[in-house]
């Protein structure tokens, strides 16, 4: 399903039609492991649960095998539907500064157009899932989460604005990477040669804002501790537990680091939030 154009004089801009015919496969697996199995009540114990997903899609075919573009990913024949079309960035050079491009056919070029938009890489992950343990032992309980995700890249628009290579220096933060910048004639820079309040296309939507989207999270911990029936006999309460919780607590991105961005820092341009929280369950 699309949302298409349609002639106003409809009363409508935009209806929902079947514009093509798409193959979606995948597999998913859950493993879970008793590492540790309690002889006894309140003896240790650790079980381990493991998610893992593959999923892969094909645009078969499209009305009229015409392409339709959405911005900054393309749905063709042949591709992936979250297939990026974007002009390739080739770098800096390094003659003078300048940032440089791939025309249609892959050759290097000064001038950025977005007649040289060709297919690239798409978002979906190679393989995503989860990793979760729970260690218990005696009334006390360990539970953690970790979500994981390999392969697939995000376009951060938010990257732009931070990578401005000078045009937007005065009234926007700036990334870490803009350090790495040319300086003179030689130099093998990561950013063009920066200019304070000049365009020079730089940060024109391109794959130099593409970044690799493979993550390990820590989504979810939570410790706890029962309170033991002998004591919770006088009040009445069949059970009762307290917890403490986090949330957002760590995220790994490949490349990370104090001197440079990844797909860490330019996901949504702010860092991300962690929560902390105590629970109390009661079973009357």
């Amino acid at each position: 399903m699309s949302n298409l154009d349609v002639s106003r004089t409809t009363g409508d801009t935009r209806v929902y039609r079947n514009v093509g015919t798409i193959l979606n496969k995948g597999i998913e697996v859950t493993i879970t492991s008793h590492n540790f199995r309690p002889k006894k009540d309140g003896d240790f114990s650790w079980l381990t649960d493991l998610n893992l997903a593959h999923n892969s899609n094909k645009l078969l075919e499209l009305y009229n095998g015409i392409q339709k573009n959405m911005g900054e990913t393309v749905w063709k024949e042949g591709y992936d539907i979250h297939t990026y079309n974007l002009v390739r960035w080739a770098g800096v050079d390094p003659r003078d500064g300048a940032p440089l491009w791939y025309d249609a056919k892959g050759n290097i070029t000064r001038v950025y157009s977005t007649e040289n938009r060709v297919p690239y890489k798409n978002s979906t992950p190679v393989l995503a899932g989860g990793l979760t343990n729970t260690l218990t032992y005696k009334d006390f309980s360990l539970r953690f989460m970790f979500n994981y995700s390999i392969g697939g890249y995000g376009f951060t628009s938010f990257g732009r604005a931070s990578n401005s290579d000078g045009l937007n220096i005065m009234t926007e933060n700036q990334s870490i990477d803009q350090l790495n910048r040319w300086q003179k004639p030689g130099d093998l820079a990561l950013n063009p040669k920066p200019i304070w309040g000049v365009s020079t296309q730089s940060v024109m939507n391109s794959t130099r804002y593409l970044y690799n989207k493979t993550l390990v999270r820590l989504q979810n911990l939570v410790f706890s501790y029962r309170i033991p029936r002998a004591i919770l006999h006088s009040t009445g309460l069949k059970d009762c537990s307290i917890s403490l919780i986090g949330d957002n607590l760590w995220v790994w991105t490949p490349y990370s680091g104090k001197d440079h961005n990844s797909y860490k820092t330019c996901m949504s341009g702010y860092p991300m939030e962690r929560y902390f929280s105590i629970a109390l369950n009661i079973g009357l």
